[in-house]
């Protein structure tokens, strides 16, 4: 499984975001600038996670379980 994560500006959310990828200890790389570009139409100022070729634009605790598979 590929897990890209894209910090939003919105600092709340992308700290939420981020500490579940710690807490759960989940294998990810954070995006390139250059990646942002091809999903700034989508993303704005929320942080969004990739996982496998699909975006997942703020995504909240419940989601990322389902999305990534963990309990």
């Amino acid at each position: 499984m590929t897990v890209r994560f894209f910090p939003g500006s919105k600092r709340h959310k992308t700290s939420l975001v981020a500490g579940f990828l710690r807490q759960f200890r989940v294998e990810h790389e954070l995006a390139r600038p250059e990646e942002f570009k091809t999903y700034a139409h989508h993303l704005g100022s929320d942080p969004a996670v990739e996982v496998d070729g699909r975006l997942f634009v703020d995504p909240n605790v419940d989601a990322l379980k389902k999305i990534l598979h963990v309990d």
